[in-house]
């Protein structure tokens, strides 16, 4: 459920999106929309619709972003472009226009700049990596699933991740002895008992991006 849940985050945005462009394209008059220049509203609509796609197939925009994923990312709003002008040939008073499809294109790689300066400012900004305690004990399988999961996400994003036994300590046995593994980031609990991949990486990366370092 909860990757179901995590998956339409994603994508139902890019849906009601396109939908949207999809709308205003199937009308014959556009209003005060007409009123903008196609210089300035194709690429500003492309732009927006891109930074969409982008955050739906890097799984948010907190995460590092490969160079391969942006040239999909284009390549997925040029497709929806072209469509688009394919769509408005059967609109009454609407053409195509190879102009629009290089405008959208435009706002495509836009979208990229964009979204580059804002995971390069982030990541001058974290100067530290974020501190995760894993709180685990012997012969624990799920503590072993937890260790595994933050080894894939300090892959990812500036993590130290320490792990502590709770039974070398009677006040942490009490504490936490029957929740293991549990994971504690800041003074808080992000994750206990069975480790879920998507609600860690979501929280962890939360902290992350509010953590002024």
């Amino acid at each position: 459920m909860n990757r179901i849940l995590h998956f339409s985050s994603l994508w139902l945005p890019v849906v009601a999106y396109g939908g949207a462009v999809y709308y205003v394209s199937s009308l014959s008059r556009v209003g005060m929309a007409g009123a903008v220049p196609d210089y300035l509203s194709h690429p500003l609509e492309y732009a927006g619709f891109t930074v969409l796609i982008i955050r739906a197939l890097n799984g948010g925009l907190l995460r590092p972003i490969p160079g391969t994923l942006h040239c999909r990312a284009v390549a997925l709003a040029l497709l929806y472009a072209i469509s688009d002008e394919i769509h408005q040939l059967h609109v009454p008073r609407r053409n195509a226009s190879l102009k629009d499809v290089l405008s959208d294109t435009l706002g495509a790689v836009l979208a990229v700049g964009l979204v580059e300066v804002i995971q390069r400012t982030r990541a001058r900004r974290r100067r530290a990596p974020l501190p995760v305690i894993l709180y685990t004990r012997e012969r624990c399988h799920l503590c072993q699933d937890a260790r595994e999961i933050l080894a894939r996400l300090a892959a990812e994003a500036p993590l130290a991740v320490s792990e502590i036994d709770v039974d070398s300590d009677p006040e942490l046995t009490a504490r936490f002895g029957e929740q293991v593994p549990v994971i504690v980031v800041e003074g808080a609990k992000v994750s206990k008992l069975v480790p879920r991949e998507a609600a860690i990486r979501r929280r962890l990366f939360r902290r992350l991006s509010a953590s002024p370092r």
